[in-house]
């Protein structure tokens, strides 16, 4: 929030335009309740301030606060008391739901009674200097009673961007602990295959058929390498990078695989094994393509 002097500053209010506008003092004075007139006026032309003003109470006590505004517009002292007080006002526009729109539209309502005037009832060499400093005065004015507009905009936009940042962090914190939990779960499947496959080669010499305990020990291979390909792409996923979808397709191209190895020694019925044959050939042909794919 910028100082009185700075914000002086920043629109040129150099002190010959205070001694300007104290000097504009008398004469607005006196048209202080035409002003007010006026400015009610327009402002119960809206349907909606006007529903706003529809208690005699409030309409009475807001008049007479903007012929306090008007009169303190031409006191020559703009500090940080001043500076205060339209902040306060702008404050009360934003707590009554005030559409900032008509604050724009009063002020340069309130603009043009001032220019009027100073046509008017100025001296014509001096009307010009006077014009630019009442100019400079009402912008700074409009400046610090919509500062109050653009600040609980910003308050809304931070509280929910706050929340929506600690809500995303959460998320992706579950997310990474769900991935962990999903490594782990990894590791001790591909122990038991592990023990599969150990169990698999005790039977090639403990059984009645070498081959048959060959093939089966040969599934079990496959299931292996497919339990580090697993692995390995968990691991790459905790560590930021992206998963390629043939690892799905590769995964059910070695189940069948393997159902294909161990239906040769089951006597499977021909169509059943067909079938299987049949799907091994096409998920073939399909992790083909998205191998292929991924290269180009």
């Amino acid at each position: 929030m910028l100082s009185a002097n700075r914000t002086k500053e920043h629109y040129q209010l150099t002190k010959e335009d205070e001694l300007r506008l104290k000097g504009l003092q008398p004469l607005m004075k006196q048209h202080r309740d035409g002003f007010s007139d006026d400015f009610y006026e327009f402002v119960m032309s809206y349907e909606e301030t006007a529903d706003f003003f529809a208690d005699k109470e409030r309409y009475d006590r807001h008049k007479l606060a903007i012929a306090g505004w008007f009169t303190r517009l031409f006191s020559g002292t703009y500090d940080e008391a001043y500076f205060r007080y339209l902040r306060h006002v702008g404050k009360i526009h934003v707590n009554i739901n005030l559409d900032s729109h008509y604050v724009n539209t009063a002020m340069a309502r309130a603009r043009q009674f001032i220019t009027e005037i100073i046509q008017s009832q100025v001296p014509e060499e001096e009307r010009g200097k006077i014009s630019i400093a009442v100019g400079k005065l009402l912008d700074m004015n409009l400046d610090v009673l919509t500062s109050s507009y653009r600040q609980a905009e910003l308050k809304k936009y931070f509280l929910s961007f706050r929340f929506e940042s600690r809500l995303i962090n959460w998320m992706e914190r579950f997310t990474h602990g769900l991935s962990l939990i999903l490594a782990f779960a990894l590791a001790i499947v591909s122990l038991a295959v592990v023990g599969l496959f150990i169990n698999d080669i005790v039977g090639i010499f403990g059984g009645s058929k070498i081959e048959n305990g060959v093939i089966a020990a040969l599934g079990s291979l496959l299931i292996i390498w497919m339990m580090i390909e697993l692995l390995e792409t968990e691991i790459s996923h905790l560590k930021g990078r992206k998963i390629p979808i043939k690892i799905f397709v590769g995964v059910v191209l070695v189940a069948f695989i393997r159902k294909v190895l161990i239906g040769t020694f089951q006597h499977e019925q021909l169509l059943e094994y067909s079938s299987k044959v049949g799907t091994l050939f096409i998920l073939g042909i399909v992790y083909w393509l998205i191998t292929r794919a991924d290269r180009g």
